[in-house]
Parts: structure tokens; sequence; C-alpha cells
């Protein structure tokens, strides 16, 4: 195979030299690996990188990277640059993408790394780069300096960071049609199926109805019961604990579902959160009894049963992470955080159990999670059972010496948490996108948090594409952008449209709205169960929503293969089917490849549609 590609002898390049990149070529190409040391000195050293199948790959030995002592390093492919104004981009793991626009400007995320890759595109090559080792403990800069760009990935080390393996970082360069952020995805999306750290939802669903019901039809969530969060109350025992707000009881939920039959909501599947005791994140890791203000355990059952009867699943709401001292199954042993001497740290963050505190994984599975979800299935709940937070954060060690686990250690008890849920209830889902559970998580409540309209917090960031979704589509379906969580009840129907666009199972929350002191993260449009005027709303916006994922849901068992923009305001989302969803976010008509796709709306465009494969717009 032939390229061209960029070599330069350091990390920050003067020029952009063209050259052919042959075998030969790729045999001598090196990356620059700046180690910053205890200390502060930076030390800088260049290493060659192997040549395998499709590209090259760098490895750096445990052994080293701790006779080194550093605190940083970042890697720096010599091809990994391109100049301003150059036609190209760089594409991050939580779907931003920006051009070379810049003289000078740096971006550096270590929080988002929803997977462990990244790209850039450049007129002499395009490179999808996935770090193969110490995968869950690094970041990524993209630094303009001087009108020249470089991508990095720089891995830190801390007290809560331990080099537990090889750094690896495998390089693929893509040619032709790949040679773009969707096929950047694409090559993503192949390492994991090939090494079975994804399924295809579509294989998963062959014998799993739960699954395949759950996979075709809305989430619909409601908040049930809370106490106040924040919580005014820190140290919460019983004597002292906050009253619990019944907001829609079981009974309630059952009236739900009656109005949702009579409006004609062919499908949906509920989650009910907060049916625990103490209400959504009241105690635990104790979830029983059944909070006796929404009814009890048999009211609880009785609710469950009425929205099977009615066509319906019902799932519930747990968290095998969070742990409050409110518990009657407290035990500081579980805790991951510790001091040196194994004293308890004492954070800020307090949630309606009062403050809050990490379980490891390890002990969650051992000592709660198989007993629990035994407990919890004789509540009748079937359907993708919901795990808060587990990926929506990243990983991060246990140091207690009775369960220490590193990173790597910590992906193999969430994923024995995910799959427990998944044996049991027909599927398991989390509220986040990164992906250590990628194999046992069906459901991703949320990829991305940021709002897609608003302009970008980074000025070197242009906007967000769907790179997340061309790899996880038709292995987990998720909600793009929490903001577009009760999409109908949202007056800007852009986010209808991008839900489409980004193919976005649909998601409802009722009384989404919470917290205390702090604007609603899933925007300022709510369902209310408080009226009956309300609640026929409420239903009423799930029916606009029923109606529109009922034309594409069947795509959820599809790969997105394609994303691009055909024209300004005017966007095409292939499939592996051959189907296609066109958006066109203008304020007049367009005709692409011979359909017409009217004003401020999307249409599904059929495998065998004519000229389906033109760009050409009217």
């Amino acid at each position: 195979m032939t390229f061209k590609f960029n070599i330069i002898p350091s990390r920050i390049a003067v020029a952009c030299a063209t050259v052919v990149l042959t075998a030969e070529v790729l045999a001598s190409a090196t990356a620059t690996l700046n180690w910053t040391l205890s200390d502060g000195k930076v030390v800088t050293e260049t290493q060659e990188l192997r040549l395998f199948a499709d590209g090259v790959a760098l490895t750096v030995s445990r052994d080293k990277i701790l006779s080194m002592g550093a605190r940083e390093l970042a890697v720096t492919p010599d091809f990994a640059t391109a100049k301003k104004g150059e036609d190209g981009y760089w594409v991050m793991p939580n779907n931003t993408k920006g051009t070379y626009r810049l003289d000078n400007g740096r971006l550096f995320q270590n929080w988002s790394i929803y997977m462990p890759m990244f790209g850039m595109k450049t007129p002499r090559l395009t490179y999808c780069a996935i770090v193969t080792g110490m995968p869950y403990s690094f970041g990524i800069e993209v630094l303009a300096k001087n009108g020249i760009y470089t991508q990095s990935a720089v891995f830190l080390a801390s007290k809560d960071i331990e080099f537990y393996e090889d750094i690896r970082i495998e390089y693929h360069f893509l040619e032709g049609d790949a040679a773009d952020y969707s096929g950047i995805a694409r090559c993503y999306r192949k390492y994991q199926l090939d090494r079975g750290a994804a399924i295809p939802l579509a294989e998963k669903a062959k014998d799993n109805p739960v699954l395949a019901y759950a996979v075709t039809n809305m989430e619909v969530r409601i908040r049930q019961a809370w106490k106040q969060a924040p919580s005014p109350v820190l140290e919460q025992v019983t004597r002292n604990e906050p009253p619990v707000k019944a907001v829609v009881p079981f009974d309630r939920v059952k009236d739900i579902v009656d109005e949702c039959r009579r409006q004609g909501v062919g499908g949906a599947e509920f989650c009910l959160v907060g049916w625990n005791v103490g209400g959504h994140d009241g105690r635990f890791p104790q979830i029983f009894p059944v909070e006796p203000s929404l009814g009890g355990e048999e009211k609880l059952k009785e609710c469950v049963r009425h929205a099977q009867c009615n066509g319906y699943q019902v799932t519930g709401h747990s968290s095998f992470r969070d742990c409050y001292m409110i518990a009657d199954t407290w035990d500081s042993e579980y805790v991951v955080e510790k001091n040196p001497d194994g004293t308890l740290k004492r954070g800020k963050t307090a949630w309606s159990g009062g403050r809050l505190y990490t379980m490891c994984p390890q002990r969650a599975y051992e000592r709660f999670c198989p007993k629990q979800c035994a407990e919890m299935k004789t509540l009748g709940f079937k359907g993708l059972f919901y795990v808060d937070v587990t990926t929506s954060r990243p990983l991060f060690p246990c140091p207690d010496v009775r369960h220490r686990l590193n990173n790597g250690q910590r992906a193999v008890w969430e994923n024995n948490i995910m799959h427990e849920l998944g044996e049991t209830f027909g599927g398991a889902a989390s509220e986040g996108a990164f992906d250590f559970c990628a194999r046992t998580c069906e459901s991703a409540l949320t990829v991305q948090w940021a709002k897609p309209f608003d302009s970008p917090s980074s000025p070197m960031v242009d906007g967000y594409i769907p790179l997340w979704q061309l790899v996880y589509h038709g292995i987990i379906v998720s909600t793009p952008f929490r903001t577009m969580i009760n999409c109908p009840a949202n007056p800007d129907k852009r986010y209808a449209l991008k839900l489409a666009e980004f193919g976005g199972r649909t998601t409802f929350y009722w009384h989404s709205w919470f917290v205390t002191g702090k604007p609603p993260s899933m925007g300022t449009w709510d369902l209310e169960a408080t009226t009956d005027e309300k609640m026929r709303q409420g239903v009423a916006w799930m029916k606009e929503g029923f109606d529109e994922y009922a034309a594409r849901s069947h795509l959820q068992f599809c790969f997105m293969d394609r994303h691009e923009k055909v024209t300004d305001g005017v966007f095409r989302t292939t499939y592996s089917n051959g189907e296609r969803i066109v958006v066109n976010y203008n304020d007049t008509p367009a005709t692409v490849g011979g359909v017409e796709i009217p004003s401020m709306s999307a249409k599904l465009v059929l495998a065998e549609s004519k000229n389906n494969n033109n760009d050409q717009v009217q």
C-alpha cells in the first residue's frame, strides 16, 4: 500500500514534508517521547516504531517507565502533524473534531476519554490511533504552535495511577473511502469486535426477546422518590434522615401506563428510579425494603405486572458504585476513598443519602451484586437494568490492601457486575459512554453532556461528530446528548433532528429536575405526573417520540457506517443495511440523490431507492 505522510524530527514540526509511505519508510517511522521527571526536568528521546499489517506500533516497557520515575510521558509520532490552513482535521473520543485554523492553542483531555482511540486526517495521511496497553490511564493533547499542529497521547503518573503493564499504541493508516472520521471509527470498531470486547446487538438479541424489545422501543425513566439533593445532612443515620419526597407512587405509575395505552403508545421500556428505600440514592448499597411511601413491595409488584400486561417492559435502577453511611450494610471495608493509614477520606460531595463514597467493584460484586440481583428479580423486573454512574466516570484504582485493584483489574470487576445484571434481567444499562464495559452494557443513557448547538468550550474545537456512534451503533443504544432527553417537549426542534442524525434511542425522563440550586442537566423541559393534565401532556410527548422512533428503531441492529455533511445544514448517516437518514436543518427543502427532504426534518431513505449514493443536493 502507498500513502503520503509527514516525517518530522521532533514533537513540534517546523515544516511538513511530503513523502511516499512505503514499507521502508514505515519501518523508519519514529515517535518523540517527552518525559517530564518528578523534579520537572524534561527528557526527550526518539523511538522507532514497529511495522505491522496496516500501520506502526509503539511500545514502552513498564520497566523503563518505572525506572524513569516520570510524572508524565507524552508520545508524539513524527507523522501526527499538520499546518494551519491545510485540509483535514483531528478527532477525539468524546465526539469533538477540529480543523487546522489557529496559530496557537492547546486542548488537553484526560477525563472524557470514552474510548482509548483518536485520530488525524491530513493531506498526507489519515490514521486511527488505538491505545492497547494502559488504555485507561492516558490523556490526549492537540497542540497548535506557530501554525503547526501535533496530536499526542499523554500518560500521567501519580499516587492514584499505577503503571501495571507496558504502554502500547497502534497507529492504523487508512486509505481511499476509509480515510476520514467514519473510517477511523470503523477501524476501532473492528478492533473491538475482533478481540471480543464488543458483541453486536443483533447477535445478542437472537435468543433474547427482552433485549430485542428494549432496543426497538424507547426508554421511559420515572423518578419516583428522593430526599433533598445535595443533602443538608452529611452523616445520615436513621434518626436524622431527611424526609423522602414520594412524587410518583406505584399506583401513579399505573395511571401513566393506562394513559399510554389510551394515547396509543405502542411500546416502551419503563425504568423505575428511586423505588428503593430512601428513594433515588437514598441508602445505597442498601436497597430493601421497597420505599414504603410509594406503596411498598406488593404495590411495586402489582405495578410491574400491570405494565407488563399492557405490553410494556419494566426494569429498575440501582447502583453498585455509590454508597452511604446510612445503609444497614455499611462497612468502610469496601470503600475506595482511603488514606494511606486506612482511614476514610471525607470528600465534600453529598447526594441524597449524605456524604458520598465509592465502593470497590470487587467488593460490590462479592458482597452485593448476585444476591441483590436475585432479590430484585422477584419484583418482576425484566429489561435493561440500569446501574448508575458506572460508565459515566473514568476508571480509577482501589488502594485497599485487602482488595487492591489497578484499572485493568477494575474493568474486569465492573464487567462482572454488568454481566450479572444482563444474565438476571435480560440486559444491562448505565449512565455514560466509557467503553470498558462495551461487551456487557447494551445501553448508555448519555454519550455527550454538552449542548450540541452551543459554541464548544474550547476554541480548538469546531463541533461534534458521531464518532462514538460510528463505533458503537448496533452494539450499544444511546442518547447522543444529555439535552436530547424529553426531546419532543423541547421547543427547539433541532434537538429531535440531531437525535435522528446521531442514531439515538428516544428517551424520556419523568421528574428529571430534582437537584436543589442546580440547573437541570437535561434541559429546562420536563415531564410531570403531579396533575392529570400534566400527565396527559407528558404522555402526548411520549406518543410523538414513539412514532418517530418506531420508523427507525430497526436500525439499532445495524452498524452506523458513515456520517457526512452533504452541504450546509444537510447531513447524511448511512447504515450497514444500506439505509440512510438524511437530516435537513435549513428553512428550505433540499433534494439529496433525487429524494426531497423537507425543511427542518429528517427522512429515512430505503436502500432500494434510486440514486441513493448520489451526493448531489438540489
